[in-house]
């Protein structure tokens, strides 16, 4: 059985759940799925989607994502969560729970001590300490503070359960052994990939029209960013960025690839004195099929996360992608093994966004930057960020909860 508090038909489900879990669906053992969907995405695209996992042998129940009454809400998620995978281990007796994320390992903990079933934990991120560097949860308020120890409490125990616990970078996988210290713990790294495939790098023709259909002119340098605002996303220093690059270089534009744009968005553009060049700031709403042809259209693309001690385990989507269209990635240290990897990879640049002299300096060289992308960059990264191996490691992983049944 396979946990999941996110919806197949988000997008973060069609891009880092489904193509995994089809993947997994080879090895022999029967798969069954319980999600959480919202019901606009839902209406459009159950039918298909159930389709499409019954000819892989995929058992399905959607449970619909409850977006009012706040931690009501998601506590009454959870408890539905809890009830549907009972009934479904007391009818179908699954060896193996695969539990993506803290909420499904929570169930999946239960069930372990209820069956004896395996457990996998998927970790994703730190999940806990997440509330606080996103602000989502304040030191400031005892509700809050006591919410942290109460799930970092759980967060030793769902550690200490699991059969096998998987993180997206090598920077967290030490940490575990922090955070549950009497455990010896059997750890695999699988850092998000992309699909290949899908984000294809385009003909020079179909290059050049996307980029006249935004109004980037043919010797203009176009800088991107794919993703959500807020939150994690450093919007203010990616303006930052494009001021300080339209200053050093003729013909400079920003392109935002993102549904969240929104009145006070426009506003950072005006308060930072933007305002000359918004006709060089583009922003473009996409579907997952729209994505490749916007991005790929770009020079460079700009992933600026606000490092903490919980990104420690992130592996930005957007960095595998954009590397698959042979796009090179401008990002900040402090984000998972990025650093790492764009040295390795020779994929663009990192730097301290705390350092002004240091996006000085990647302004400067953003034509070298720019000349690191293409069909040698894409090639580079796929032995390492393509789907497949990603699947492959999962595959790895199930072959090794498999000996301890």
């Amino acid at each position: 059985m396979f946990l999941t508090y996110d919806g197949l038909l988000d997008p973060l489900g069609s891009s880092q759940i489904l193509p995994y879990v089809l993947g997994i669906a080879r090895q022999p053992r029967p798969m069954h799925i319980v999600s959480f969907e919202k019901m606009d995405r839902f209406d459009a695209g159950a039918d298909r989607l159930r389709e499409q996992l019954s000819r892989q042998g995929i058992e399905w129940t959607p449970l619909s994502f409850t977006t009012r009454f706040g931690k009501l809400g998601k506590g009454w998620d959870l408890l539905r969560m809890y009830c549907t995978a009972i009934q479904l281990q007391l009818r179908k007796k699954f060896r193996v729970i695969h539990c993506r994320s803290y909420q499904a390992m929570q169930v999946g903990c239960l069930l372990s001590r209820m069956t004896g079933a395996t457990t996998i934990f998927d970790m994703r991120g730190l999940w806990v300490d997440e509330r606080i560097d996103g602000g989502l949860w304040s030191p400031s308020k005892w509700t809050d503070r006591l919410a942290y120890r109460l799930y970092k409490y759980i967060e030793r125990h769902l550690l200490a359960s699991a059969s096998h616990v998987v993180v997206l970078t090598n920077r967290v996988a030490p940490e575990l052994s922090r955070l549950s210290p009497d455990v010896d713990l059997s750890i695999t790294v699988i850092p998000c990939c992309a699909d290949f495939d899908h984000f294809r790098i385009a003909s020079p023709d179909a290059r050049q029209s996307v980029r006249a259909e935004i109004g980037v002119g043919s010797g203009a340098l176009l800088i991107s960013y794919l993703g959500s605002l807020g939150t994690w996303y450093m919007l203010d220093e990616m303006l930052q960025f494009f001021s300080a690059a339209a200053g050093r270089w003729d013909e400079v534009h920003l392109l935002f690839i993102t549904k969240d744009w929104r009145a006070e968005h426009e506003a950072r553009v005006e308060l930072m004195g933007l305002a000359p060049a918004r006709r060089r700031i583009h922003v473009r709403s996409a579907t997952r099929d729209q994505v490749p042809a916007l991005l790929g259209a770009s020079d460079v693309m700009l992933s600026f996360i606000k490092p903490a001690y919980s990104k420690i385990a992130s592996s930005p989507t957007k960095f595998a992608e954009a590397l698959a269209l042979g796009v090179p990635v401008i990002s900040n240290v402090g984000i998972g093994d990025v650093e790492q990897i764009t040295r390795e990879l020779d994929a663009g640049g990192v730097f301290d966004l705390a350092d002004p002299a240091a996006m000085a300096q990647v302004v400067e060289d953003l034509d070298l930057i720019c000349q690191k992308g293409g069909k040698r960059l894409r090639d580079r990264a796929r032995p390492k960020l393509g789907l497949e191996v990603a699947a492959r490691a999962y595959r790895d992983v199930y072959r090794s909860v498999e000996r301890m049944i």
